[in-house]
């Protein structure tokens, strides 16, 4: 596959064309009936929009520096550790916690099952499955980072 002259490398892509870029990568392995790709892909999305949400707050409304929030991230390891770590106090303080709280259990836990049967316990999954992990993955980014999700166009 050639990469054309256009595309930038993914490490040098902001989070918006990363979240953007992976959600376009899951739909094509949709198409291809390539579920177990696709599930760790949406789960991927899901992660970028958490990225989002925390640097939203942190680098946008409090100005640390981004590579201290970078670091942030990365020690938080994951969907659900960023999500207990940093977007639940984030949450708290905004005073929107009430309503973010409802996809832990509802879609970030199912999501990251889904996922990690994938990758750390080489389970294959189906359409069904890849149909749930979709679900779960937009409901992320529709609470984390509704502005995100208006561009993002459902599998067919």
């Amino acid at each position: 596959m050639t990469k054309s002259k256009s595309s930038k490398p993914y490490d040098e892509r902001t989070d918006h064309e990363k979240l953007h870029s992976s959600w376009k990568k899951a739909r094509a392995q949709f198409k291809r009936k390539d579920w177990s790709a696709f599930v760790t892909r949406v789960a991927t999305a899901a992660e970028i929009a958490t990225n989002i949400y925390v640097r939203g707050y942190l680098v946008d409304e409090y100005h640390l520096p981004w590579g201290f929030v970078d670091n942030l991230l990365k020690d938080a390891n994951g969907i659900v550790g960023k999500f207990l770590r940093l977007v639940q106090p984030i949450a708290r303080q905004r005073e929107t916690w009430t309503n973010i709280k409802k996809i832990q259990e509802k879609h970030i836990q199912p999501l990251n099952d889904h996922r990690n049967e994938v990758v750390h316990s080489g389970r294959f999954k189906n359409r069904g499955k890849a149909v749930e992990a979709f679900t779960h993955g937009l409901a992320v980014i529709n609470t984390l980072t509704p502005f995100e999700a208006k561009g993002l166009e459902v599998p067919k």
